[in-house]
């Protein structure tokens, strides 16, 4: 069990660092209520869980591939773009009605879609517990890696949930017009995240 909560610790540090995720997740439960918001967290959750599969099983070893690791990082990149440029000239009205708007399974399908924007996440947890499992810090061997990989997981629900909690509670205060603004803010951060990205790759 001392892997589990040692990943929940990593997963937990991680999150200081705050990304686009983070922030559409907070204008979810902004502008669409905590039920839309934990939606999202939840496919957030388990593309992180499908990318740590990723690279526990070594599928990494493609992305080492220059032509491979452009090809799934210009798509990210995409991706990116249209959700960036959606925000940014998306006239939202009143927000009574936005709240309402949409199903649940749009919103947990945009929070899977916005996490496999960063297909080098999968580098990202390779290294990690490529480096672990070298050095033999999971006593537990494949089940220690398995219950670390889980705390991350759970550190990403709760610190998400967290958030969602927060756009929830004040949304009350979100007129019409700041949910423009905070959309083109939005919307303006994940064009930056898409040409950080592109700039990465190259």
């Amino acid at each position: 069990m001392k892997e589990l909560f040692e990943g929940l610790g990593f997963g937990l540090l991680l999150q200081i660092s705050v990304g686009p995720v983070c922030v559409a997740v907070l204008h979810k439960g902004l502008t669409q209520g905590f039920r839309h918001a934990f939606s999202m967290v939840w496919g957030v959750a388990l593309v992180d869980a499908f990318y740590i599969l990723l690279s526990v099983l070594g599928v990494s070893a493609l992305l080492q591939v220059e032509a491979a690791r452009l090809v799934v990082g210009l798509a990210g990149v995409a991706l990116l773009l249209f959700f960036g440029m959606r925000y940014l000239l998306s006239r939202p009205g009143p927000v009574e009605r936005q709240q309402h708007s949409g199903s649940l399974a749009r919103s947990f399908s945009f929070g899977a879609g916005l996490t496999m924007t960063n297909p080098l996440t999968i580098l990202f947890w390779a290294g990690v517990l490529g480096a672990m499992m070298s050095a033999r810090t999971f006593e537990g061997g494949t089940g220690g890696v398995a219950l670390f990989a889980t705390g991350c997981v759970v550190a990403t629900l709760i610190f998400l949930t967290g958030i969602a909690l927060a756009g929830h509670l004040l949304e009350r205060a979100l007129s019409p017009r700041l949910s423009l603004w905070l959309n083109r803010a939005v919307g303006l951060f994940l064009l930056g995240f898409a040409v950080k990205l592109a700039l990465d790759l190259l």
